[in-house]
């Protein structure tokens, strides 16, 4: 299997020097110059490992380990930094690195701490950005310890897959999610491949069937991902619902104005991370 590596460090000279090492062990190599863009960069996909910088003014890496696991994404992280501090060492394992090197180091000890880290997998305390506590959302209810959901009091049976879902989408209302950052956010709680994932939408789609307004609660996004859209989360314009007034797709149509905005900025940033990481 080809390793895909991306390395977020400002500097040119020590880029060059691990791209030159990297590629006589057959990895492939991808740069950032700032973590800035990290986020989005995951969207677009999901490397094998991170080498991220840390310690200099415009790289925090230690702040963008916190952000990427609290984002869901379990895959191997490794800081470099100068700083021998032993706190540094113990914040950046707390935060949910696997692995930290301190400069000046010799490319080739780098390439073999890579290699273990992906022997050794993610480490067992990364948090993963799931509500743990119960969630509500119009008029079901989500038991997260017992894994069950309920609608009015009555149980709403699903899937472990089906569960998980659920549980991802509710816990970031009206807000548009990848596929791929799905599936990451999925991994460590169930195994759903990439085509998989259209079949578990379309069964807790079934399964939660229309809202008390008659809208569908998971909404596609075409070349975007998924929106979870409970009722209660929608803004209040004086008429709850098109069909009142006797329009056809009043749904489809109210449901634009209140996604477009949020399509438009998620596509931008998704577009700046996309020129960022050529």
């Amino acid at each position: 299997m080809t390793i895909h590596l991306l390395v977020v460090e400002p500097n040119q000279e020590s880029r060059d020097t691990l791209r030159s090492h990297v590629q006589r062990h057959k990895i492939e190599m991808s740069v950032l110059y700032n973590t800035e863009s990290l986020e989005r960069r995951l969207e677009l996909e999901v490397p094998s490992l991170i080498v991220m910088r840390h310690g200099l003014p415009e790289v925090d890496g230690l702040a963008a380990l916190r952000r990427v696991r609290s984002l869901g994404y379990d895959l191997p992280m490794i800081i470099v930094s100068r700083s021998d501090d032993v706190v540094d060492k113990v914040l950046a394992f707390e935060l949910g690195a696997n692995d930290y090197v301190v400069d000046p180091h010799d490319p080739r000890e780098l390439i073999a701490r890579v290699r273990n880290a992906l022997r050794s997998g993610p480490p067992s305390k990364a948090p993963l950005h799931i509500e743990r506590n119960p969630i509500s959302f119009d008029d079901f209810e989500v038991d997260i310890a017992d894994r069950v959901l309920a609608r009015g009091g009555v149980e709403v049976p699903l899937r472990s897959t089906e569960f998980a879902l659920l549980v991802v989408l509710a816990s970031h209302p009206m807000r548009v999610l990848s596929r791929v950052r799905i599936l990451n956010m999925l991994r460590r709680h169930c195994s759903v491949t990439e085509r998989g994932l259209d079949v578990v939408v379309f069964r807790l789609r079934a399964a939660l069937k229309l809202s008390p307004m008659g809208r569908q609660y998971i909404k596609t996004l075409r070349g975007e991902g998924y929106m979870f859209a409970p009722d209660e989360a929608l803004p209040r314009h004086g008429a709850s619902d098109g069909r009142e007034d006797g329009r056809e797709g009043g749904d489809d149509v109210h449901m634009l104005g209140v996604v477009a905005p949020i399509v438009a900025d998620e596509r931008m940033r998704f577009e700046s991370a996309a020129r960022h990481a050529l």
